[in-house]
């Protein structure tokens, strides 16, 4: 007669020993896979902040270069304006400069015998009315004006005879011309002269 043995109890100890072991791993599963997902988030969280301080530094160069290029806006905005200024001044002695050498040059065109009543200047264009005493005289003063280097577009256009004046009679007259005195470049011409000058060299 064989003796009976029981193998229950070892079977349910196995059991229960494979039933702790797969809830352990399960575990360990469970602790692994979170931590794999913290490390990810954590992972991509610094790198959205790397990416934020990216963006903010390159707005604030941005910000900067955009701060030096209103800077330079104005600087040319008050360059050109302090131009304009400048070639407003000097068109103004310009044309005194004029007007002084014609004043210069009227006594040397004028013969004895012609009298200026007046004289109109607009730019370069001059306007002269008066009288004569003689047509030889009116003659003598256009050939004059008409040589002269400094004067164009010299033209009479009217004489009208027997005028009474000073208790004479005269002859009166009106004759025009453009002046032809040579003058530096503006400014502003010459600040693009030098500027187109600088960009070739």
């Amino acid at each position: 007669m064989q003796p009976s043995i029981n193998l229950l109890p070892w079977r349910e100890s196995r059991r229960q020993q494979h039933r702790q072991r797969f809830f352990q791993l399960v575990v360990l599963a469970l602790l692994l896979a979170g931590g794999g997902q913290f490390a990810l988030g954590r992972y991509a969280d610094e790198q959205r902040a790397q990416q934020q301080a990216r963006l903010h530094y390159l707005q604030q160069q941005i910000d900067v270069i955009d701060q030096r290029i209103k800077a330079m806006k104005v600087t040319e905005e008050e360059h050109k304006a302090l131009l304009t200024r400048l070639d407003v001044v000097e068109k103004l002695q310009q044309r005194r400069n004029k007007t002084t050498d014609f004043m210069n040059l009227v006594p040397g065109l004028i013969p004895e015998g012609v009298y200026v009543d007046k004289i109109k200047m607009n730019g370069v264009e001059v306007e002269i009315t008066g009288i004569s005493d003689s047509t030889a005289r009116l003659a003598t003063m256009l050939d004059s004006l008409e040589k002269s280097s400094q004067l164009t577009n010299v033209e009479m256009h009217s004489i009208v005879h027997g005028k009474p004046r000073f208790g004479k009679k005269y002859q009166t007259f009106k004759v025009s011309f453009e002046l032809n005195f040579n003058s530096a470049p503006s400014i502003s011409n010459r600040t693009n002269v030098t500027q187109q000058e600088a960009s070739h060299g």
